[in-house]
């Protein structure tokens, strides 16, 4: 078991989620408190329930781990289904979170009268979304890191190249309908068939697909860059480490 644990990453992988969720707590304490120059009732409240929803995919990788250590291939491989099925609805919440950085502009009334990125109150609510669009990207990159080494181990390190990038371009488009459909992670369970009716109807329109392309190809190339990123340093790593011994 210490030897199958040490595999998987642990405990390192819990000292990473600490680290991630002491930073979400910081990062929610900005949005409680943000307020709007009139006052009133915090302006991105809603970030706290779209935090929530990037981290049920990092959980969700976590129960990937435990599943993968059961001994039983057909219960392994049914919960593996379930589980993992799962993930993958809620995975596009995680990098949904860099979309709401639109909400600063729309939300503080900005005058042409003055240069408002001089103003601190701008700075305040940009930096307080950007914090949280930086975890939704960090919480994305380890919960595919997490699944992506899992489906290595099983079927080889191909498929879990292909895995990786189709999950991130499943992603994008999943993050597309949550910001111009207005669909989330629930509908794909509640509503299935209504859901695909809307959006097979929306793409029967040429313009429609070229405007998804344009918004998911700046989607997958964030996230894309983040995750090559993270795991180019990851290989480096062990690589230094493995010559040091």
């Amino acid at each position: 078991m210490g030897k199958q644990l040490k595999q998987l990453g642990y405990p390192e992988k819990i000292y990473l989620y600490i680290v991630i969720f002491v930073g979400s707590l910081v990062a929610m304490l900005f949005v409680t408190s943000t307020q709007l120059p009139e006052g009133g009732r915090p302006p991105y409240l809603f970030l706290v329930w779209n935090t929530f929803l990037a981290w049920v995919p990092a959980g969700l990788a976590l129960v990937l781990d435990g599943i993968s250590l059961l001994r039983t291939k057909s219960l392994r491989w049914m919960l593996y289904l379930i589980a993992g099925g799962l993930w993958l609805f809620f995975y596009p919440n995680a990098a949904y979170l860099i979309t709401d950085l639109l909400h600063p502009f729309a939300r503080l009334t900005i005058e042409d009268s003055y240069l408002f990125w001089q103003d601190m109150l701008f700075w305040n609510h940009l930096f307080t979304v950007l914090l949280t669009a930086l975890l939704g990207l960090v919480l994305g990159i380890i919960s595919l890191a997490s699944v992506h080494r899992l489906v290595e181990r099983a079927l080889g390190r191909i498929a879990g190249i292909v895995f990786a990038a189709a999950v991130l371009l499943l992603s994008s488009f999943g993050v597309y309908l949550g910001r111009f459909f207005r669909f989330n992670s629930w509908d794909v369970l509640h509503q299935p068939v209504g859901l695909l009716r809307q959006i097979l109807s929306y793409f029967t329109n040429m313009e429609h697909v070229l405007h998804a392309y344009s918004y998911c190809k700046w989607i997958f190339l964030i996230t894309g860059f983040g995750y090559m990123v993270f795991c180019l340093f990851g290989a480096m790593n062990r690589r230094m480490t493995q010559g040091g011994d």
